[in-house]
């Protein structure tokens, strides 16, 4: 852990799953629920807040509602790992919905989305605790503390975890509420700061891949669609083009974000030649997205019906 110079807490680099099937021997694992929504690591150290993203960036101003925390905790110190979420017109955990939020600097305009887009912070685990790192602890001890403190607000939750016995029950259930997935734990795994690790394993309903933003159509002043790439040995392979899964106003936003990253020329290294049917604009491939989709094709490897999801942490600048 490395000390943060402005609380009196260390700062924890988040542990991250891996893709793969369910475990075998599922009595030694505990499922939770996979939201989607943006990774929030919450920092209380009896001096105020703080609540950085996945690559540590400072998120705490753009989420008033999480100062509940405060409330909840009655000033004890802690870090928290969690997922911040927002909602959909049913209830469900939206994506673009969380964007909207995401995107907001102005105290103001953070203050009136807020009461129209509230967001709700699901806290998964416990890290550090009254003066001692909990990290080293099993997944079964850090749960057993997580579930005793008063966590429970309008903004706060602990979501709920099934026993790995209960994995069919926890898959029809998330798969029911139009949930993202399932994340199994190892109930005797320690948290591996910064890792990511077999101990925690995803299964998410739909097929989704991370991709990195190497270019764009432009529409007027919008996006129409974005070009995709994926790292491989030599570089970044090109993997298709998306133009659908966007509101409009996240394609405005994504045309003002990717004007600033404007490059003179492809950053792609391998992959077959994209289209050039449309003008395309190449950009520095700092921003990195989702998208889900439905299989690779065969003949060259390209994404078959993608459907972009959203940004995913903060640019690489």
């Amino acid at each position: 852990m490395v000390r943060d110079t402005a609380m009196r807490l260390p700062l924890v680099e988040p542990m991250l799953a891996s893709t793969g099937k369910m475990p075998v021997r599922l009595e030694e694992w505990a499922l939770e629920i996979k939201f989607d929504g943006a990774r929030a690591i919450s920092y209380l150290d009896g001096t105020g807040l703080r609540v950085l993203t996945r690559n540590g960036n400072n998120t705490t101003a753009r989420y008033p509602e999480l100062d509940e925390l405060h409330q909840l905790l009655g000033g004890r110190n802690a870090i928290l790992d969690g997922e911040v979420i927002a909602t959909d017109a049913s209830g469900r955990p939206s994506f673009s919905s969380l964007q909207q939020r995401m995107m907001l600097t102005r105290p103001q305009a953070i203050r009136t989305t807020a009461s129209r887009i509230p967001v709700t912070l699901m806290v998964f685990d416990v890290l550090w605790l009254d003066g001692r790192s909990t990290t080293g602890m099993s997944y079964r001890g850090r749960r057993e503390m997580l579930d005793s403190l008063p966590l429970q607000g309008e903004h706060v939750m602990v979501p709920p975890a099934w026993p790995g016995t209960a994995a069919e029950e926890a898959l029809s259930f998330t798969h029911d509420q139009g949930l993202e997935g399932v994340i199994a734990k190892r109930l005797a795994s320690p948290y591996s700061e910064g890792a990511r690790s077999r101990d925690w394993i995803k299964r998410k309903h739909q097929r989704t891949l991370d991709v990195w933003i190497c270019g764009w159509v432009p529409t007027g002043n919008t996006v129409k669609a974005l070009l995709l790439g994926v790292p491989d040995d030599d570089g970044l392979r090109y993997v298709g083009a998306v133009g659908t899964g966007f509101s409009e106003a996240e394609r405005r936003a994504l045309a003002a974000l990717l004007e600033r990253l404007a490059a003179p020329a492809s950053p792609l290294t391998s992959g077959p030649t994209p289209d050039r049917g449309s003008p395309v604009r190449w950009v520095r491939p700092l921003a990195h997205g989702e998208v889900e989709y439905l299989e690779f094709t065969k003949e060259d490897g390209v994404l078959r019906h993608p459907v972009w999801k959203g940004l995913r942490g903060s640019l690489g600048e």
